[in-house]
């Protein structure tokens, strides 16, 4: 009678000396770490903060259209993304901002 193979945590039959790879106290003693020690993972904060000063800083010159205004926070390495929600009738500085005509200008 044949033995049922070993199945892994997503169901692939596990290979010679391959672990469970699911909850630890699945894991075989010895197996290598298949992505390395948790701690070996860099640590990056993602968030990117536009401040009041830099979004007044871009309509010193008057007022612009949300497609300048977009550009001119992205050259200071801003997702564009997140110039979109900064600039948004809805977004952090609306109180800030003024919609007439299709441009965007500073109180």
């Amino acid at each position: 009678m044949r033995q049922a193979r070993e199945l892994n945590w997503c169901g692939h039959p596990m290979q010679e000396g391959e672990s469970y790879g699911g909850r630890p106290e699945q894991i075989r003693e010895g197996c290598p770490a298949v992505l390395g020690a948790p701690a070996n993972a860099p640590k990056r904060d993602r968030r990117e903060i536009i401040r009041e000063n830099d979004v007044a800083a871009i309509f010193k010159g008057g007022p612009l259209t949300k497609t300048e205004a977009v550009r001119q926070l992205t050259s200071q390495g801003v997702s564009r993304a997140t110039c979109y929600r900064v600039l948004d009738e809805t977004g952090r500085f609306s109180k800030h901002l003024r919609f007439q005509d299709g441009k965007l200008g500073w109180r």
